[in-house]
């Protein structure tokens, strides 16, 4: 009997040094007891409010992710984090950014959406590192003009928010791969729309446009459309000539483009009924 719980004991100490050998902790008392293994800090469902302004204690800390809490603000030591590549707030009560977040230069990823936010701050743009910004779900209504800034920048997605009008500056992000501005109040798009020379997959479903900019016909890597009730009833004829374009999801009132007799095969067009809501993988 001594010896099986001497065994037991033995599998549970080494369990719990394989748990912190990859540097991942889930409460702080662990964490500040070992703060230079510290690589991952994960308390998420645990009814959380705030999180103590000493995250700048940890030299190695690459993500935190609290996501399921009710945190409504970050802690002034985030930015001082200086290894930090993730940040994952999923569905928290976020009110607001710091204003100096962009000074992070390895941030790489920043998950925020379902949270409080109305906006951005204006130097958010300058994030050198970012490559992936989430804020669907959130109540924000205009973007600052650096939003086309990102250098690195591969996916945005502003789903499910309040907006009304797109800066031009967006059309400038060299390197974005999806843009989601699903469901929002936008009644227009750039006219340099075109200028997204990376872009792969474009939802502007559930909006108020009354066209699509021609230019889009520059995006020649598009291969995913959604303009599901986006309020445009014709589709631009220069979708035609996309060589790679896969995936067309329309509603019923929706003219679409005559499609390339060397495209057909190619180009599946998808018409999706009122109200249905779960009509692409991608959702």
């Amino acid at each position: 009997m001594i010896r099986r719980l001497s065994v037991l004991l033995l599998i549970t100490v080494v369990a719990t040094k394989a748990v912190f050998a990859d540097g991942v902790y889930r409460n702080w008392d662990e964490a500040l007891e070992d703060k230079f293994r510290v690589r991952v800090l994960h308390m998420t469902y645990r009814g959380i409010d705030s999180i103590p302004d000493i995250l700048d204690q940890f030299p190695n800390l690459e993500e935190i992710n609290f996501s399921n809490n009710k945190i409504q603000f970050l802690p002034a030591s985030v930015t001082k984090c200086k290894n930090l590549k993730r940040i994952n707030l999923f569905r928290n009560h976020l009110k607001v950014l710091p204003a100096d977040i962009h000074t992070m230069k390895k941030l790489e990823e920043l998950i925020l959406n379902y949270n409080d936010l109305v906006s951005l701050p204006d130097s958010i743009g300058f994030s050198p590192a970012l490559k992936t910004l989430v804020l669907n779900g959130n109540e924000i209504k205009t973007l600052p003009v650096s939003i086309g800034y990102f250098p690195v920048l591969k996916r945005l997605a502003l789903n499910t928010n309040q907006l009304e009008h797109i800066p031009a500056s967006l059309t400038e992000l060299k390197k974005l791969v999806i843009l989601d501005l699903g469901n929002n109040y936008l009644e227009e798009l750039p006219e340099t729309l075109g200028n997204l020379q990376t872009l792969e997959s474009l939802y502007i479903n559930r909006n108020r446009l009354g066209k699509i900019p021609e230019s889009i016909g520059n995006c020649k890597k598009l291969r995913e459309l959604d303009v599901v009730v986006c309020g445009v009833l014709r589709l631009p004829a220069s979708l035609t000539e996309l060589p790679v374009l896969e995936n067309v999801y329309v509603d019923d009132r929706t003219t679409v483009f005559y499609q390339h007799p060397r495209m057909v095969n190619r180009q599946v067009i998808t018409v999706v009924a009122n109200g249905e809501n779960l009509y692409r993988p991608s959702n």
